[in-house]
């Protein structure tokens, strides 16, 4: 059967459209885009779709995920770092590994996590001086580091916030590199990239295994996820190997902190680019905490605090390609057949940018998410966090935790980007700032709470 292609750009024979994927990421996906709502392009000699309409997204995330695997590749390139975890399984081992961590984030545990983000940032800037200048960015991956380890792990990370910083920069890096060749780099090649990759996968295995030394000296169900993965690990025969538990908490350990910690980033920088976000901002957390600390309870009256966070989100979502699949059979799909081993991509960067689903894309406008008008937002066009059985499990965790830590520094901090810096993101795994985004801060108020 002769297969008719959706239009995209034109590649090189042989090599495809690769030259112009690793060149970058993210425009060659916004030009993609500009092709249709299927998009064809290719991967060396791979097949390769980008899928933006809404109804499409939908169907492949939720409709068909059954037919439509995490691709094989991807599994190759992460599997080294990650292991054998929620990133990367299908069908039931995907499943039972999601039910195994979801008591984690009940809303009733969230609801103590609040307590933890809250104290975390406070003592965070303590050490913050009026007037003063910091890279936003570790300030902020020192916050949610040890918010991710003391609520999932019970573990105080003070004095690995720094080695894990540098192994997980690393990491992406070099996955970014592996996915530029679109090939994994096998492990036995004598390379400095495999020497690297060695090195950082070292370190944060060694990171992640002393929260389970530390467990088991005590033995004790804390009701946290290391308890509950320590505790499997303990049935024996169908339980936990020492193998998963390691990926377990690499997964949990990696995803629970980077990600929020980038949002972050960028929300500092569109709201000090937009006065009038600021103002909203500081009136909003003034007038409901009243010069408290910020509980998780807030959080419902935190209400355009958390439109910032959802606008920051539809900007700069951290997964911004969101899905990489793979059919395991010929699939129609918006009026064409998607070839059995074709790949199939989703970018919430670029559908969030659609000017049919949000006016003015390239704005940053809060406003478009007030309860009522957010109503009107077409269901799979906002995607930060996925849809269907794989939407990202701790997506209220993240949302708590970017709430808190911005109401609990804008309360009393104005936090200002410094001028003559080029804040371009980075499509690599995840959407990454540039290092080191320069901020200077001035202190607000002066509460007893603060004091």
């Amino acid at each position: 059967m002769r297969i008719v292609y959706p239009p995209g750009p034109r590649g090189l024979p042989l090599v495809g459209n690769l030259h112009q994927i690793r060149k970058d990421k993210i425009a060659f996906m916004l030009e993609t885009a500009s092709h249709g709502d299927i998009a064809h392009f290719r991967l060396g000699p791979t097949d390769a779709y980008l899928v933006n309409h809404p109804d499409h997204i939908r169907d492949v995330l939720i409709e068909r995920s059954d037919v439509l695997p995490k691709d094989w590749l991807q599994r190759k390139i992460v599997s080294p770092f990650f292991g054998n975890g929620m990133l990367i399984t299908n069908g039931e081992e995907h499943a039972r590994q999601r039910r195994m961590a979801q008591p984690a984030f009940h809303p009733k545990r969230l609801d103590s996590y609040g307590r933890v983000f809250v104290e975390q940032t406070l003592h965070g800037i303590a050490g913050w001086r009026s007037g003063g200048e910091y890279e936003i960015d570790t300030e902020m991956l020192k916050m949610t580091i040890q918010n991710v380890c003391l609520t999932l792990f019970n573990a105080d990370a003070t004095d690995i916030v720094a080695r894990a910083a540098v192994a997980m920069t690393t990491i992406m890096d070099l996955l970014s590199m592996e996915f530029d060749l679109a090939l994994p780099i096998p492990m036995w090649l004598p390379t400095e990239h495999n020497r690297r990759k060695r090195e950082a996968i070292r370190e944060l295995d060694s990171i992640v295994m002393k929260f389970a030394e530390a467990w088991r000296k005590s033995g004790q169900d804390r009701g946290d996820l290391l308890s509950m993965l320590m505790l499997a690990h303990g049935e024996g025969r169908g339980g936990v190997t020492h193998d998963e538990l390691r990926d377990h908490l690499i997964v949990m350990f990696a995803a629970g902190h980077e990600t929020t910690a980038f949002t972050l980033v960028w929300a500092w920088v569109m709201i000090s680019q937009h006065p009038e976000v600021e103002a909203a901002l500081w009136e909003e957390v003034d007038r409901v905490l009243g010069g408290r600390p910020p509980t998780a309870e807030d959080v419902p009256q935190l209400v355009y605090t958390s439109m910032v966070v959802k606008e920051t989100l539809r900007l700069y979502p951290a997964g911004w390609i969101l899905s990489l699949r793979q059919p395991g059979e010929d699939i129609r799909l918006g009026g064409y057949t998607i070839p059995k081993g074709s790949r199939i991509f989703i970018s919430p960067y670029v559908t969030h940018r659609d000017p049919r689903y949000f006016s003015e894309p390239e704005r940053f406008r809060p406003e478009r998410f007030r309860p009522g008008l957010d109503q009107n937002i077409r269901r799979g066009s906002y995607i930060p966090f996925g849809i269907g059985p794989r939407v990202c499990i701790g997506n209220g965790f993240a949302m708590m935790e970017a709430v808190l830590i911005l109401a609990t520094v804008a309360q009393r901090y104005r936090v200002s980007l410094l001028p003559g810096q080029t804040l371009v993101p980075r499509g690599n795994l995840a959407l990454r700032p540039p290092p080191g985004v320069k901020v200077r801060v001035t202190e607000r108020l002066r509460s007893a709470a603060a004091a």
